[in-house]
């Protein structure tokens, strides 16, 4: 099984920070992400995701939250065989 997110809206707000409406499908694993230059806030809206930091996997559900520093790999993904939305707030740091 192969990851899948797929972004269904995107926002740029205030202060250049960027909101993103994902909805994460079921995975065996993820690759793993680095964005360098931008912090990230995640919110699980529905459902229940993994999110894997630093070797440290930790379940997230309905309103629980995760601060991503920026440069930190990560990886996310579904944690059960349904699908999970989330939202993301990606804030460029200097």
């Amino acid at each position: 099984m192969s990851q899948t997110i797929e972004t269904t809206t995107s926002v740029t707000v205030i202060h250049g920070a960027m909101l993103s409406f994902e909805t994460v499908g079921a995975a065996d694993a993820a690759p793993l992400r680095v964005r360098e230059h931008h912090e990230t806030l995640l919110r699980v809206i529905d459902g229940t995701i993994a999110l894997e930091i630093a070797g440290v996997t930790r379940e997230l559900t309905i309103e629980d939250e995760a601060r991503i520093v920026a440069g930190t790999p990560h990886r996310l993904f579904s944690a059960t065989d349904a699908e999970a939305r989330i939202v993301q707030e990606f804030r460029r740091v200097h």
